[in-house]
């Protein structure tokens, strides 16, 4: 419709001008929904501070250039992420109210949490992918071991004796640790501590002979010299650690453990509207610029279609439901 076809419609019969006027109250009037016409809220589902946070701030304003509109970041932390998910399934599906999370908050919540309010496979979206934070493994320095095949071979001869530290119960440093053991025939015992942070200061000192988790939590500990990084769960070495193998080069292969991030959407959201926010998110990591913050951040910038996207929640739904269940971890 066009303002100059506007007075043709004094000449329409009263029902169908009733008609024209349901019309444009709906997502499918063209003259009213042109998809952006306002700014766009992109909910965070930790603190300000964080990885998650980090990431939605540097991909904010290339964004926002790229809708045309802001990009809204406003952080709703609490409850694993739930909280953030929850507002997002009851916001009204029209491209306005979007959400960034990760691989726990979408694929793995509904295997360790009860009465969510919401189901995350199909309240909510997959839209487009963001980044990867690739799980690390790492020993303290005073261990023997000097590479992941070595420590594993000392993890089988003291079945029991090793300590591996997570940021707490069922996050991905836990499963992926969970994980390394199933494949590998190994016996660990579980450490939780309130955060990656802290299980990384007690692996510099020894008190756990493990840690699966992101470089974010480790730079530290590399930099001094006290954790000893053996092995990077990605396809590729980081830029970060280019000397540091991938679990294949390392003697593990298959083993696929990374913590992705991207943004899901209400249920019923248009898939034009999809498409544009996925193509926006994604032509942001065509300025080097944005992927060298994300490089310096131990961040893979990733890019999926938002079929692609979706597929990999479901898959990743079912990996990671087995691993719970091997672990014994049960809904709280």
């Amino acid at each position: 419709m066009s303002i100059a076809t506007v007075p043709v419609a004094r000449h329409l019969p009263v029902h169908h001008l009733a008609a024209l006027a349901l019309a444009c109250a709906t997502s499918t009037c063209a003259f009213a929904q042109q998809y952006p016409n306002k700014p766009v809220r992109l909910l965070v589902t930790a603190a300000a501070g964080g990885i998650t946070d980090i990431m939605a701030r540097i991909v904010a304003e290339p964004v926002s250039r790229n809708l045309g509109q802001p990009l809204i970041v406003e952080n709703r932390p609490g409850a694993g992420g739930n909280i953030a998910v929850g507002m997002t399934a009851k916001s009204l599906p029209d491209g306005y109210t979007i959400v960034i999370v990760n691989v726990g908050s979408a694929a793995i919540v509904r295997w360790i949490s009860k009465d969510l309010g919401f189901d995350p496979m199909t309240d909510v979206v997959g839209v487009a992918p963001v980044g990867e934070v690739p799980s690390i493994a790492a020993i303290p320095d005073t261990l023997p071991a000097k590479n992941l095949r070595e420590f594993i071979d000392y993890a089988r001869t003291n079945p029991g004796k090793v300590n591996y530290g997570s940021a707490g119960t069922a996050t991905m440093p836990h499963l992926a640790a969970v994980m390394l053991g199933n494949m590998t025939g190994t016996a660990m015992v579980h450490v939780p501590y309130k955060g990656g942070g802290p299980a990384a200061v007690d692996l510099a000192a020894g008190r756990i002979q493990l840690g699966l988790l992101g470089i974010g939590s480790l730079q530290a500990q590399f930099a001094s010299g006290q954790v000893r990084p053996l092995a990077v769960a990605a396809k590729q070495r980081l830029v970060a650690l280019p000397s540091v193998p991938t679990f294949d080069e390392a003697g593990v292969p298959g083993y696929d453990v990374t913590n992705w991030f991207g943004i899901q959407a209400p249920k019923g959201t248009p898939k034009d509207i999809l498409q544009t926010i996925n193509s926006s998110f994604g032509r942001a990591f065509d300025n080097p610029a944005v992927v060298q913050r994300f490089t310096d951040a131990g961040i893979l910038p990733m890019r999926e279609s938002v079929e692609d996207f979706q597929k990999r929640i479901v898959s990743d739904d079912t990996k990671w439901r087995d691993v719970v269940k091997s672990a014994g971890i049960k809904a709280d």
